[in-house]
Order: C-alpha cells, then structure tokens, then sequence
C-alpha cells in the first residue's frame, strides 16, 4: 500500500528522518518497502518571466529575464510556444537536478542561459495532478506564489510516498488511519483523529431512498447517506497530491471524495447517481443464474448466479464490493447522489474477483476483511468532506441495517505466560503502558492483565496476539541472546525418497530422461484415450476456478500429457525420446481421513526411436523389479490406448502392476504422434508395498554356464510367452535363463507355423555340468512343449 507521509504526519505530528522511520517501522513489525520522493526533482523554484523576447537566430526561441527571487533576473532561453511575460511558472536554476537531467549554464544559438522554464512532463507532473497543457508548453501557474520559493513546497507537493507491505492479518493496516495508528504507538505520540460529523440527527433522509438487506451474512453492515444539490468540480490540490501519491487518479470533487475515505478509513465507498436508482431503493441480495451487468469499466458480465449485487428495482446496477454500474455512475448532470459505505462477505467477494477478472481497489480490502463496526465512521467522514469542499448539502438522517453488531471482547491473559512466551523480561505496567499505546485498554491485578482491544482490531483473538504486540513494540532486540540448547540427531532418507532414487537409478541408466508437468489437464485429454465410461479415470476432480478448459482438471493418468510431449518432440524432429515421468494422479475415492481427495504415486513411460520397440521399455519395467528383488509374471493384454497386439500386462501375486505396449493407431493419430511410439504405466503404490530388503549378496558363480539353442515349429498364431513360461518351469533348477532371439515366418516351416529361436543358459551351482545332465533337461523341455503346444523341433 502506498500512502503519503504528510498525511501521516498531519495525524501523528510525527517527522523522522526516512532511515529512522522505515527502521522504527520495520522493526515493530510494519514492514516498508520504500520511502522515495514524490517528485523526483530538486532545484526548481517558482519563477515570474518579466520580460520575454524572440531569438534573433531562431524562429521559436525566446529570451527570457526571469525574477526567482535574486538580486537580479536570470536569463534562460525558452522554446515552449505559450511562454509569456507576466507568467508565474516553475523554474530550473543552474545545478537543479531533474529525472535524468542535471541543468548547467550554457548557450543556446549564441545566448547565454542560466536555466530552465518547466514543462509538467518534464517534471513529471500528470495533467490530474494539475491541470497544464502537457508536452506542448510550459506549466503554467494559476495561484499567487512567492517567487524564489521551492516549487514543491509552495504547492504542497514535498511530499514522500511510502510503500507499506501489509500482512493479510491486518486489514486495518490498509488505510492511513490504520498506518498512522502504528506510526503514533511506534515513535510514542498520540493519534490525532478527526473530529467526527454527526449524520445520524433527522430523518430526512428515508423520504429520499431506501435500502433492503435479503441475506445478512453476505452483507452484515450497510449505511447510507444522500447528498442534495451536487455541485460537481476539481478536487482542491491536497486532495489530488494525497490521490497521486497513493497511485489513484484525480477525476472530480465527489469521485476523489470516494477514493480519499477509502484510502484514509479503509473503508470502500461508492457513490450512485440517485435519479438513476429506480425506486430510490437500494436492494442488496444474490445474483440470479443468466442476469447482466456492465460495469464501470464499460465490460458486460454475465453472472452465474450467488454473486452479491447491489440492485434497484429493475435490476442489478453494481458488484457488491468490487465494482459500480455504468447506468448509475455519478455525471455532470447528478443531482442527488447516494453515499454506500458496508461490509460485505470477504470469501464471496474474492471468489467473484476473481471469476470475473476484476480486481480493484476496493475487492483488495473487502478480501482481507472490512470491519463493520467502523462502517459509521468512514461515511461521518466522507460526509465531513462533502461539506468541507463545498460539493453539496448532505441530508440529515442516516440509513444502518446493522442488525449484529460487533461487540469489543474482553481477553483474560497472564503477565508470566506473555514473559515466559515472548522470552524478555517485561512486567505488567509496562505491558499496559504498551497496549494503551496502541488504543487498548488494559487493567491489571496481579499476574491477570484484561485487555480489551480496539473495534478496528479485528485480529486479536487470543492470548498469543496481546503477547505479539507487547513484545513487537517493546522491541524484539529485549530478547535475550542464549546458546542454542539441543542434540542433533543423524537424519536418513524415507522409504519413500529411498524408492525413488532407486527408480531414478534404474531409468536413467537406460537413457531416459525424467520430464515434470502440471497436474492439472483438459478433460478431453482424458476422453481422447478410449476408455471404458465406467472407469474411474474418466471422472476426474474438476477444479472450481480453473485458468481455462487446458487445466480444468486433476489428472487421473500420466499418459495424456506424456502423449503430449511426445507429440512436441515429434514436432522439434527430435529422431528419438526415451521419457518418464514421476507424478501424482488424484481421485474422489477413497477419502481421507480428513475427507481429502485419494493421490497414489504413479509412473509413465513414454519412448520412440529407431532402437525403441515393445521389447526394449519392458525390460527396463522388468529392470525395475529386479531391483526391488520382485518375482514377476508377463501376460498379454493392455489399455484400450496400447495396440491390441502389441502389448503387455507385468503381473505381480496376480496383480497387474504395469501395462506396457505400443500406441494405438487411432490415438497415435490423435495425438499427432508416429506408430511405434510406446507408452507405459507403473504402480508405484504397489511397487513401494512389494520391494524387499537387499539382504544378501549372491556370489559369482564358480562354474561355467552351457549354452543350448533351441529352434521350434509351432502354430502361427501360438503367442510365445507361455512358451518361454512352459520352458521355464520343465528346465528345473539348472536352468538359470531363457531368451527369445528370433522368430521366423516362411515356405521353409510349412504354411500357417512359425519358427520360433530361444537361447537357454544352464548352470549347475557347484560343478560343471555333464553332457548327460544338460541332455536330460534338454529332452525334458522338448517333450513339455510338444504336449502343451504340439511344438516340433526344427532341424
């Protein structure tokens, strides 16, 4: 929040130094970001141009004698068009120091110049700020100053702006009231409130309008004010340099009125043209689905119904804390106008904020939380201002739906548990000077100490936050300074990160790179994988205010974004990607708990290249078990996304634990992905329950290992994993591995067969097999195979 220090100080007679301030304020837990100069200029004084001549050897130079307060005028050279005798306007001197610019004297076409008449965009004034012609002449002066004296001062614009950066828990902090409350309990002053109007005298006001609340705890406060015989003009130039330094800019006497309570209270304000409000009623209730409101900045919303609005009795005619309506915005031709000051719901007002794209100054404060108890207060002030500036004849009477109000709660606290919680050694007086300081009232009796804080601190709730604010003002630095007490103790890594690393390892080694990406994805991703309706991956959690349809949803499946990114290498030409990816995936069921939607660890493959096939990412999932010491089973079958022919089911105990297999055809062609490309899933919730300790080593092996080909005949359409499976289980114990290394299809096996090659690799543990041993086993498996599959050796 920026705020002006001169009106800091106008309520706190405070005048530190800016390091001092920004230290003091800093350090008692008001943090500010900067403290600059409101113009960034030195050097410029108010000058009077007594005479003005042409430049004898130019066609738009003129020759000026400048009074600024010297024993003789300065000759400066001007080129601005609208410069004239008589002018008062604002004067660089040699040595002034401008935004990029430092003025020296020097000659211009041969005549000598001793400074610089001013433009506003020079001094980087804004028009709003005070009226000029901007880059097209000088900054003409329309009051009566004295010459000589400092530009800034003589306008009241040396001034410095302070950016606070305020916590969420202190909406009061949002307002120069609130601010300047911290700055007089910070530096030990008092706070200088002004005097309050009194608006709530006569009833007049209830022959002019009305106003209804149809829901309460939307809208807990809601005050009124009307203003007769409106007489609209410019702000005068304190109110339009406070505005400017807070970053607001000046529009006219009423408008500015809004923004400067605002600013000053925290209190949101908003002003309607009361002859545009039909009925002179003002109702506040929730938004039907399909009603329409164009708002201030001239964009048409179309609402989806339980958005707060501020109505007449034709329609809506603004956003309840957020923004006004076009139809009843406040024009040359208001007459009457009605003042609102209110609280309304901060939850609700940020969830329409940001479903309609508006935030504003005034949704910022209503979604940290205004209090309605100082609803009042705020309006007396703007009331006050109204006559202040002369814009019209406030109406006696006010109309305060306030049918809760917020009542001061007394806290109960102990003086040694703030001392034993904070650590400093302060006593109870203290403590009370303390709180008094910040507008609290304390009482103390013995170690009990009652505090009860202010209405417009909201925030304390307990005894930890009186404990904050004696501690924050007396001074973190009565914190004594002690050794840290305490044992280390020898930190390891979770079972979890430790499977991780693991699966790291193992995909790595093969070449694949680990790929991160958003949780969030497109519904028609997941519609575009074919699954059955019924899976519990087609109803994904939908997220309530998504960034757009792209991220609409929680995924329930790593393949569609690894199909995407697949698809974006493609596109790059890179010739091969071999990707995986750790994530979570999110479902509805089954809950937590705490009633929180299910997340299980899950883990995608996803590769294509020239050396890339079915075969290669099986085995790296197949490497993956070896390492968590995992016996495993492989059996045809996949996704509904994989080829049917080309893919696979990794079982474990009879439960699926990967699926791996080619894309599919028509969803390669959806992707926009060439055939061949694989995917894979992997359960790591299952994975993590199944790994089994490395316990031991297994030695080298002492003997040597035999080696037989064994080339077989079976039907064609035979799938040849129960073969290998067949040859496993009849080559007993010396069978240490088999492996399929050809398959061949022709005239020379006869039609409809197929020859398929293994390579087995025999072992005995302890001696060198003999021919005998190796043929029995040999015998055995040739004689399994030809009964399970009516396999014939080829010769």
């Amino acid at each position: 929040m920026k705020a002006s220090y001169n009106w800091i100080k106008e309520y706190t007679g405070v005048n530190a130094p800016r390091e001092e301030y920004q230290h003091r304020m800093i350090m008692a837990g008001t943090a500010v970001e900067t403290m600059e100069p409101m113009l960034p200029f030195t050097g410029v004084v108010i000058g009077r141009v007594i005479t003005c001549e042409k430049h004898e050897n130019s066609d738009h130079l003129h020759i000026c004698q400048v009074d600024v307060g010297g024993e003789n005028p300065l000759q400066i050279v001007c080129g601005a068009p609208n410069v004239s005798a008589g002018q008062l306007v604002p004067t660089a001197v040699v040595g002034a120091k401008l935004p990029g610019l430092t003025i020296k004297r020097g000659k211009i076409r041969g005549v000598e110049s001793e400074g610089m008449l001013c433009s506003s965009v020079e001094l980087m004034i804004p028009t709003d700020l005070y009226p000029s012609v901007g880059d097209a002449g000088l900054l003409i002066l329309n009051e009566d100053y004295p010459v000589g004296m400092d530009f800034k001062a003589a306008l009241g614009l040396d001034d410095e702006i302070i950016d606070f950066d305020i916590l969420a828990d202190r909406p009061d902090c949002l307002s120069i009231w609130g601010v300047a409350r911290e700055t007089a309990a910070v530096f030990d002053t008092a706070f200088k409130a002004p005097r309050d109007m009194d608006i709530t005298t006569g009833d007049a006001i209830h022959q002019l309008a009305k106003v209804t609340i149809k829901n309460p705890d939307l809208c807990p406060r809601y005050t009124a004010k009307v203003v007769k015989n409106l007489r609209l003009g410019p702000s005068p130039l304190w109110m339009r340099a406070r505005l400017h330094a807070a970053g607001i800019r000046a529009i006219n006497n009423i408008v500015d009125i809004t923004n400067y309570v605002m600013l000053e209270t925290g209190h949101p304000m908003h002003a309607f043209d009361l002859g545009q409000v039909r009925g002179n009623h003002i109702i506040v209730r929730e938004a039907e689905p399909g009603e329409q409101l164009t708002t201030l900045d001239g964009k048409k919303h179309h609402l989806l119904g339980g958005e707060l609005l501020i109505c007449d009795e034709q329609g809506p005619t603004g956003l309840a804390g957020i923004m006004g309506g076009l139809e009843s915005e406040i024009t040359e031709n208001t007459r009457e106008l009605l003042f609102e000051c209110a609280a309304f719901d901060r939850t609700l007002t940020r969830v329409v904020s940001r479903r309609l794209g508006i935030r504003t100054e005034s949704s910022g404060r209503f979604e940290r939380g205004v209090n309605p108890a100082t609803v009042k207060q705020a309006m007396a002030r703007a009331c006050a201002l109204i006559e202040l500036l002369d814009a019209g004849d406030v109406v006696p009477g006010i109309i305060d739906h306030y049918p809760n109000p917020v009542t001061q709660k007394t806290l109960t606290t102990s003086v040694s548990r703030i001392k034993h919680r904070s650590g400093a050694d302060i006593d109870g007086q203290e403590m009370v000077s303390l709180l008094t300081r910040l507008d609290f009232k304390a009482e103390l009796d013995g170690d009990t100490l009652l505090v009860t804080p202010p209405l417009h601190r909201s925030d304390i709730e307990q005894e930890a936050d009186v404990c904050e604010e004696v501690l924050r003002l007396a001074g973190y630095d009565r914190i004594p300074e002690t050794l840290m007490r305490g044992e280390t103790t020898q930190g390891k890594d979770s079972a979890a990160r430790l499977m991780k690393r693991d699966v790291h390892q193992v995909l790595n080694s093969q070449g694949f790179d680990e790929i991160i990406n958003l949780s969030f994805i497109a519904q028609k991703q997941l519609d575009a994988m074919g699954l059955p309706a019924e899976d519990e991956r087609n109803t994904p959690i939908r997220i309530t205010n998504p960034l757009g349809e792209d991220t609409a949803v929680m995924r329930t499946s790593l393949v569609p974004d690894m199909l995407r990114t697949l698809a974006k290498n493609l596109n790059q030409r890179n010739e091969t990607a071999l990707l995986y990816e750790l994530g979570t995936v999110y479902f509805h069921e089954p809950k937590t708990d705490d009633g929180l939607f299910s997340e299980r660890s899950a883990l995608c493959l996803g590769a294509y290249g020239e050396q890339v096939n079915f075969y290669f990412v099986r085995d790296t999932l197949l490497a993956l078990l070896k390492k968590a010491h995992i016996t495993w089973d492989i059996q045809p079958g996949g996704e509904l996304y994989h080829h049917p022919g080309r893919c696979a089911r990794i079982l474990v105990e009879g439960e699926a634990i990967a699926t791996v297999g080619e894309v599919h055809p028509k969803i390669a062609e959806q992707a926009d992905i060439k055939p061949g490309c694989v995917i894979a899933e992997f359960d790591l919730e299952a994975y993590a329950k199944l790994r089994k300790p490395f316990d031991a080593v297994t030695p080298l092996p002492r003997t040597p290992a035999v080696l037989r080909d064994l080339a077989l005949v079976v039907k064609k359409e035979q799938d040849l994993l129960p073969v290998l499976q067949e040859i496993l289980r009849a080559g007993g114990k010396l069978l240490e591995d088999v492996q399929l290394f050809d398959v061949f299809e022709g005239t020379q096996v006869g039609e409809g067969k197929k020859s398929a090659a293994f390579s087995l690799t025999l072992r005995h543990p302890e001696k060198t097999l003999e021919e005998e041993e190796i043929n029995r086993v040999i015998e055995k498996v040739k004689k399994n195979l030809n009964q399970a599959f009516q396999a014939e050796i080829r010769t």
